[in-house]
């Protein structure tokens, strides 16, 4: 579980860190973008945690194993990624991307199961509801979407 002593800092270095909020210190540092981290959020056990990022890709991050464990894309994908939450249960990835639409990804087989569209600009920001039943989404189009 996430220590409430920890921060996880996504960076235009290409890299996400977790530092010690008690004394500065970067504890933990993870590469494997080619370009600017928009987002991170922690995976639901708080043991992983997912970063999207300007080259058009989401990646998953192990905290205790300090390293990627899985990264989600496709060659078609050319827009970045603005804006990342899980599942209540973790097994779906939310991508909020720069082309308007919300990509889904299954966490464990690394596929795309699913495209949300229905914005008119980039998505900016997306959150899973506390139970779990829908997603937010906002965009530059200055609309937010509930999809149930």
């Amino acid at each position: 579980m996430v220590q409430t002593h920890f921060a996880s800092i996504q960076s235009s270095d290409q890299t996400a860190r977790i530092w010690d909020l008690r004394n500065g210190d970067c504890v933990q540092q993870f590469e494997g973008h080619a370009a600017d981290i928009n987002s991170v959020r922690y995976y639901p056990s708080g043991e992983a945690f997912a970063t999207g990022s300007d080259d058009g890709s989401c990646r998953l991050f192990d905290v205790r194993a300090e390293r990627e464990i899985a990264a989600y894309g496709k060659d078609g994908l050319l827009f970045g990624v603005n804006a990342v939450d899980f599942s209540i249960s973790g097994r779906l990835l939310f991508g909020g991307y720069n082309d308007y639409s919300v990509n889904i990804w299954d966490t464990l087989k690394c596929d795309r199961v699913g495209i949300l569209y229905g914005h008119e600009n980039r998505v900016s920001h997306l959150r899973v509801s506390p139970d779990g039943t829908a997603l937010c989404t906002a965009s530059w189009d200055q609309t937010i979407r509930i999809w149930a």
